[in-house]
């Protein structure tokens, strides 16, 4: 068998996400930082305190700014692990996925696999999402792509009762 690769995102969702998570980072560090790094002089003692302000104000501004920045970490561990995840491999060995600059790559042979379930569209015709579940292991298969084939390919390889029915997300 031809091993076969799965990309973490397709082309377009990357050129959509890829902006939208840089801009997110932008906006949120054009406006955070400013007011930050005022904090931070207000703290050292380098700015004088608007009268009134007590310490636990100070103490309660670090959480704040927790809140702030924490949008810009999150799209910033996003965008970098859409951008140096190596694609999933579909292989006669087993299955290999993840990787990156934030997490390990695991790989599942074919014979650990204890379930392999799968999430279709709306339309219930194309496979969207593929997980395949080994003991402390747990690849998903994404990508954006139809993904009906390597199911199929998978199905063929795993013990019958690792197969479960594919499901519709949040149908009745």
């Amino acid at each position: 068998m031809e091993p076969i690769e799965i990309p973490v995102a397709s082309l377009p969702i990357k050129l959509v996400m890829g902006p939208a998570c840089l801009l997110i980072i932008a906006v949120v560090l054009w406006w955070g930082v400013p007011k930050f790094t005022t904090f931070l002089r207000i703290l050292s003692g380098r700015e004088p305190r608007k009268p009134g302000t007590k310490n636990i104000h100070l103490a309660l501004g670090f959480i704040i700014y927790a809140f702030v920045f924490a949008p810009a970490v999150i799209a910033s561990a996003i965008f970098i692990q859409m951008m140096t995840t190596p694609p999933a491999i579909v292989s006669d060995a087993g299955v290999a996925g993840g990787g990156g600059w934030l997490s390990p790559r695991k790989t599942i042979a074919w014979d650990e696999v204890q379930r392999v379930d799968c999430n279709l569209r709306r339309s219930g015709r194309t496979v969207t999402l593929l997980r395949i579940v080994a003991p402390n292991k747990r690849i998903e298969l994404s990508g954006g792509d139809d993904l009906t084939e390597v199911r199929d390919i998978v199905w063929a390889r795993v013990p019958h009762h690792a197969r479960q029915s594919c499901s519709v997300p949040f149908s009745n």
